[in-house]
């Protein structure tokens, strides 16, 4: 039995707001990546048409929304920490990119959204590099694109 085609090509990048263009870039420094996709169900009683009374009514449910949130973590790099004290600051919407860079092949591709940071937690241990964690939460609908060809 196999065991599939495994893969370690997983990145989150962060939009930078051009237009007509927008570029993604990797975020310096970041080295763990999670990525949380939530659908969020509704859900009604239903009684049995045939016999009401006697059978037990069963749960029905449907999709209500989806939801998106993803974590970064890793060093904070001087680079990069413009980037994300502004966007911690100003509170703003910011597209991202889930990638799984792979080939169509392979089905890669990524995720765009709209998005905020929800959270950005800085630590150090003693005389250790400083670090980081964020917390990003979906602010609209993700749209997937298939990699190209």
């Amino acid at each position: 039995m196999g065991i599939g085609n495994q893969t370690t090509r997983l990145i989150i990048q962060l939009g930078n707001g051009a237009t007509p263009t927008e570029a993604f870039a990797h975020t310096c420094g970041a080295n763990t990546f999670g990525v949380t996709l939530t659908n969020n169900l509704g859900e009604n009683t239903a009684l049995d048409c045939a016999d009401p009374l006697d059978v037990p009514a069963s749960i029905v449910r449907h999709l209500e929304s989806q939801d998106t949130s993803v974590t970064i973590s890793g060093m904070v790099t001087t680079e990069a920490w413009p980037t994300w004290r502004e966007w911690a600051d100003n509170g703003t919407q910011k597209n991202i990119r889930v990638l799984l860079d792979e080939t169509l092949a392979r089905n890669g591709g990524y995720w765009t959204l709209p998005a905020f940071l929800q959270g950005l937690e800085l630590g150090k241990e003693s005389s250790g590099k400083v670090t980081f964690t964020a917390t990003i939460s979906g602010a609209g609908q993700r749209t997937w694109t298939a990699a190209a060809a």
